[in-house]
């Protein structure tokens, strides 16, 4: 059990319940505050010093106490809201209630009380035994003459009198963290030193300032300011340390340039002779090499390079993680293991011990080989270091799809942020999702499997190795992950879970699940990838789920996600799961959701698109918290919603408007919207208030706007300048267009796509100017003329071009400098067209061509190399009107995955 992992799953809790507020239950609000500030000022600095501890006992004692505290406080609001709906005999449970008010109180308060000091005893715990446990030192990297050595370039003012900064470098894992923690924590450091800080390095220099004032003031507040002016906090840090002797340690530089000061502040004054240092850590890449030799030329400075460990001395710390196989295994297979460890290693002892910890679960020798033969020690090393911080919950959140799965990254951010892994002040915490899972990207950690057409990552993925190495440390270290075995006779389906159970991924039939009502009554979320035939109804869901609102009459269940899974049977009392935050029913193909769900007041995502879900209940414009709505081009009854407010809204996805249901009547309050798609029957004046909507959505990115008659026919579409939507990338668009204006279009769209726009005019001289087209789709009918000229210099960023069922196009004419970049083009239908132009050959990757008149493929293969030409089987249809309406309706997903 990794103290890391712990402490970032318990600070997520606290965090996440000092995030709302529990109204008259003031004890349990000062309670979390209480415990908060304990976290921050023990646990987390704490969290340095215990990487390795052997104190998974005390762990589970902390995480136990938290979670408790958790359902605690979670329970309250459920409990309340469930007793305000009770019916019969209302009143006199009323009268009750205050009659035994006061002996709840200090029941209540009394069990609150014995949380936190459970929570506070385990962390106090926690610290004695890092002081208890010395032989740990011995694990940790760095021998001791290396801490001696750094001792005394610190301590010695006589034979470095004007030694400022200390950089600790190395490769990832190599222990550069750990080096500076036994620094910082010797005893001869502590008593040289007037005053130390310890702080976690950032890439603003402003953060950092903060953080390091926060450390010597030990001011909370400092954390909490928004913006500080640069200037201020200098100078307060150099008055607070003024003629001091101190040291800080910055952990995890990226940028050591980030740290020269202007004359005057107070990291100016260490090198000159003030007997004060700074020490960096620092890991070292190819790319930095040039930033750590610039730096130590402009200060007094002295880099010192951990290098990886020599054989021996890996050996002898992977045998103190591990216990060697039975004394069966041939001495010859010890040593071709021992090779096999040493070479994958590479001396680096975080990967070391991480191997050794993992290795360690195995159960035989031919299990360890095949750990051996996939692993990645420089992936690993990532698993213990500061580089994850804030992130873990998130990796380890991958255990619960099954091994290989190609996760929607739409779905994938949205469970992050309701299963409160996320918790932010920032208005658009999808951008903060959005940024961690780039970083596990970057780092390796995933792999994107599809991108859309903008390369934006559509599907990703964990496999092999790490997913298992996730899967059990997820399991191990929080008890926060069960998987539902994919046999019904899996011996572990029963075995008890250390903490209840908190999280449930179906993985085949939920109607054989045999844990007691005891271990899941505090169950935060399911997921089913129960994925069976089509005309097979899954049924055991709902029974799952009335067991878990169970007697009390309602559940904790936050997330309940069902994506794909064969019309799933939903209990009817669904919406007792007061505190549900994501409903995700896409691709169920169910007619009807329980009326219940209008009482889910905290939902964020309510996903039905891809089912037959014809309505919804009129109150889900009261769900204030709403964030993402996906529909399935359901009318939504708006008449007379004075008190619609879904300012939160980011994504409106599938919703059908016509006079009935007019934009006016409250829609237009949603004006934070980032994802909109519509389709519309709508007269004159009511279009014109639908596009003044539209033009006020500063921070719209994907827009789909479809025109329909009463016959569901694409119609003409009144299109007002789009220009206002500086933000917009992406623009699908279905409807008759008499002509293009280059204002319809703001600078920023990169994919573009029309459909039976039928335009008369060749619209390539304004969709030719604009500068970040990547993907241009015209489609069925968009365009009715003969000739094509794309002009020139024009298209440079595009890179992908679509032409599809233009019935009348014959000629297509390329000038000189045009389309330069163009990679894919694809051609389906287009039977009057008679040759390609000559495409730039050093872009082009990939033509498709589908239902072409013969000539015309064999005049393409004339020109072109065979390998990049590509000719499906024909489509067994005809290219008439209907077919090629209902063809682009099913490729409108091109505007991004909603």
């Amino acid at each position: 059990m990794d103290f890391l992992d712990v402490v970032e799953v318990v600070s997520a809790v606290i965090l996440q319940l000092k995030a709302r507020s529990y109204g008259e239950s003031y004890i349990i609000d000062r309670a979390i505050i209480q415990v908060a500030e304990t976290i921050r000022k023990d646990l987390e600095r704490n969290k340095y010093f215990l990487i390795n501890g052997e104190v998974e006992k005390l762990l589970e004692n902390l995480l136990a106490a938290v979670y408790k505290m958790e359902d605690f406080a979670e329970t309250v609001v459920p409990r309340r809201m469930h007793e305000r709906r009770m019916g019969f005999g209302r009143r006199y449970i009323f009268i009750l209630r205050q009659i035994l008010n006061l002996k709840a109180r200090v029941d209540f308060a009394s069990e609150m009380k014995k949380i936190v000091s459970e929570i506070n005893h385990a962390i106090d715990e926690l610290g004695v035994s890092r002081q208890s446990h010395p032989r740990e030192e011995s694990d940790v990297i760095g021998s001791e003459e290396e801490k001696g050595k750094m001792v005394t370039w610190l301590t010695d003012t006589n034979s470095c009198p004007n030694l400022g900064f200390i950089l600790i470098s190395g490769q990832s894992g190599s222990g550069q963290t750990t080096l500076a923690t036994k620094i910082y924590k010797s005893r001869e450091i502590e008593r040289h030193f007037e005053f130390r800080a310890w702080v976690s390095a950032s890439d603003d220099h402003v953060s950092n300032l903060r953080s390091i004032l926060q450390k010597i003031t030990e001011d909370s507040m400092v954390v909490d300011m928004e913006s500080t002016e640069r200037e201020s906090m200098e100078k307060k840090i150099c008055e607070i340390l003024h003629k001091k002797r101190w040291l800080i340690v910055v952990d995890n530089v990226q940028n050591p340039n980030l740290f020269k000061t202007r004359p005057g502040s107070a990291l100016s004054d260490v090198g000159d002779g003030s007997r004060s240092r700074v020490i960096m850590t620092m890991t070292t890449t190819s790319e930095n090499e040039c930033l750590i030799k610039g730096f130590m030329d402009g200060y007094q400075s002295l880099c010192y390079e951990l290098q990886p460990l020599q054989d021996e001395d890996a050996w002898h710390l992977f045998l103190k993680k591990v216990r060697l196989l039975p004394d069966n295994v041939e001495s010859s297979d010890i040593d071709k293991l021992k090779r096999k460890v040493l070479a994958k290693c590479e001396g680096i002892p975080s990967a070391i011990l991480v191997l050794g910890r993992f290795l360690s679960t195995k159960k035989c020798y031919e299990e360890w080989l095949a750990v051996l033969e996939h692993w990645d020690s420089k992936i690993f090393a990532l698993m213990n270091s500061e580089q994850l911080s804030g992130s873990r919950p998130c990796l380890l959140y991958f255990g619960l799809f099954p091994k290989g799965y190609e996760i929607p990254v739409r779905r994938l951010l949205r469970l992050w942020l309701a299963e409160g892994l996320i918790v932010t002040d920032n208005r658009n915490p999808e951008e903060i999702a959005q940024g961690i899972l780039t970083n596990f990207k970057n780092k390796g950690l995933i792999e994107i499997v599809k991108r859309r057409k903008d390369r934006s990552a559509k599907t990703c993925r964990m496999t092999g190795i790490l997913y298992d190495f996730c899967l059990s440390k997820a399991e191990d270290i929080f008890g926060l992950l069960h998987i539902h075995p994919t046999a019904p006779d899996d011996e572990s389906s029963d075995a008890s879970p250390k903490f209840g159970v908190r999280s449930v991924a179906d993985h085949c039939d939920i109607k054989n699940y045999s844990r007691k009502y005891s271990h899941m009554q505090h169950l935060r979320s399911y997921l089913s990838f129960n994925i069976q035939k089509k005309d097979t109804p899954v049924v055991g869901i709902g029974n799952f789920l009335s067991e878990v609102i169970g007697h009390r009459g309602f559940g904790l269940l936050k997330v309940l996600d069902l994506e794909r899974v064969y019309k799933p049977t939903l209990p009817q009392n669904l919406g007792q799961l007061y505190l549900l935050r994501y409903l995700g029913l896409r691709w169920t193909f169910l007619d009807t959701i329980p009326h219940s769900v209008s009482e889910l007041r905290y939902l964020e995502t309510l996903d039905v698109k891809h089912t037959y879900i014809s309505s919804l209940p009129n109150s889900i414009w009261k769900m204030e918290d709403l964030r993402h709505l996906c529909l399935n081009e359901i009318r939504l009854d708006m008449e007379n919603r004075n008190n619609i407010s879904l300012t939160k809204l980011q994504t409106l996805w599938g919703l059908f408007v016509d006079n009935n249901s007019p934009v006016e009547n409250g829609l237009d309050r949603s004006i934070n919207l980032r994802k909109l798609g519509l389709t519309f029957h709508l007269d004159h004046d009511s279009v014109d208030k639908l596009n003044a909507w539209i033009a006020h959505l500063e921070g719209l990115e994907s827009l789909r706007l479809r025109s329909k008659d009463e016959d569901g026919r694409p119609s003409k579409l009144e299109l007002k300048p789009l220009s206002s939507l500086k933000n917009l990338t992406n623009l699908y668009l279905l409807g008759n267009l008499p002509e293009l204006h280059s204002e319809y279009f703001p600078q920023s769209i990169k994919v573009l796509t029309l459909s039976v726009s039928k335009l008369e005019k060749d619209p390539m001289p304004i969709l030719a100017r604009l500068p970040k087209l990547s993907v241009l789709q015209l489609l069925a009918d968009s365009y009715n003329g003969k000739e094509m000229v794309y002009p020139n210099g024009g298209f440079q960023s595009l890179k992908s071009l679509k032409l599809w069922m233009l019935k009348e196009l014959e000629t297509w004419t390329m000038e000189q400098g045009a389309m330069q970049n163009l990679e894919e083009l694809e051609i389906r239908c287009c039977h009057k067209l008679k040759e390609i132009p000559i495409i730039n050959r050093n872009s082009i990757g990939k033509i498709i061509l589908t239902n072409m008149q013969e000539e015309f493929v064999v005049n393409v293969r004339a020109k072109f190399p065979k390998e990049i030409l590509e000719t499906p089987p024909p489509l067994p249809v005809r290219c008439d009107h209907c077919r090629d309406v209902k063809q682009t309706q099913q490729n409108s997903s091109t505007t991004g995955d909603a």
